[in-house]
């Protein structure tokens, strides 16, 4: 089973918020590594988390590098060789997760999530091209040599650090599929400004989809109806909740599923791969199943 032979029978169920399935695991991820700290403390639950995901009908698990960067590990009193191991580990982990059926989706997070402040839901607009460059070439060039299946570069906030992670892929392996999904907001925009269909104009190459995710689900359809995208959409939003960044949980309510009705309207928009992030929980994963199959 490939991505390609998975969009080509499609829509495409993927996975929920990982660190939503840890934390109702019982585990506290309020530090500043999030779900990667559990790759190296527990890694058992990690596969149990992928496992619970593609019981649900996820046929495609990403895996919990997205918070492991040299950066961050630095920041955290972490060595750069124990990010290797835990970079190698999260595609491994969930290769055992996914248990044959489904892919893995290697994460790459963006610049903003090893601050740990929110920055991926704000933008960084001052940091340029070299220092972006520098924060994600050695992590992608990890993560491509523990052979995942396709590459997801999430929760972008900024068209130029697409353009920078999309230059690098084609760089690093030019055949190897991968997604970008932006972190984005009301007005077609993204978190960080840009028009969303000025963002989907730099995914060209291997990509297989383009999309968003961690966005509030009421703002997917404007978003998809402003963009031609010169490949599928791919979608998964949060909850609907707001995340405090100095708390470092969602408040307010959101919800842990989407309507059947709001999953059809994406897929008639263009979507062709579906799941959830922040909040959105296996029974969540289940409902867009069952949404997608009637």
């Amino acid at each position: 089973m490939t991505i390609a032979t998975l969009i080509a029978s499609g829509p495409v169920v993927l996975d929920g918020g990982f660190a939503t399935a840890l934390e109702t695991r019982g585990h506290d991820l309020s530090g500043s590594l999030w779900s990667a700290r559990l790759i190296h403390d527990a890694p058992s639950e990690i596969v149990a988390a992928h496992r619970g995901f593609v019981d649900a009908g996820a046929a495609i698990v990403i895996t919990a590098s997205y918070q492991a960067s040299y950066a961050g590990y630095l920041s955290a009193g972490l060595t750069e060789e124990q990010c290797d191991h835990d970079l190698d580990a999260s595609v491994r982990l969930a290769r055992d997760g996914a248990d044959g059926r489904a892919v893995v989706a290697a994460s790459v997070g963006p610049f903003g999530a090893h601050l740990a402040d929110g920055s991926e839901y704000t933008g960084y607009p001052d940091v340029g091209r070299a220092r972006l460059r520098d924060f994600h070439a050695r992590r992608l060039e990890r993560l491509i040599a523990a052979e995942p299946d396709l590459v997801a570069v999430e929760t972008l906030p900024e068209v130029l650090e697409a353009d920078v992670v999309v230059q690098l892929l084609d760089e690093l392996a030019p055949d190897l599929p991968y997604w970008v999904t932006f972190s984005a907001t009301a007005g077609a925009r993204l978190t960080g400004g840009a028009p969303f269909a000025e963002a989907v104009d730099v995914v060209h190459g291997a990509a297989v989809a383009v999309g968003v995710n961690c966005t509030a689900p009421r703002h997917v359809a404007e978003l998809l109806s402003s963009a031609a995208p010169r490949v599928p959409y791919v979608v998964y939003p949060n909850g609907g909740a707001v995340y405090d960044a100095v708390t470092k949980t969602w408040t307010s309510e959101g919800s842990s599923g989407f309507a059947a009705s709001t999953v059809r309207q994406w897929r008639d928009l263009g979507a062709t791969l579906i799941g959830g992030c922040c909040g959105i929980d296996a029974q969540g994963v289940r409902g867009i199943s069952d949404a997608l199959s009637a």
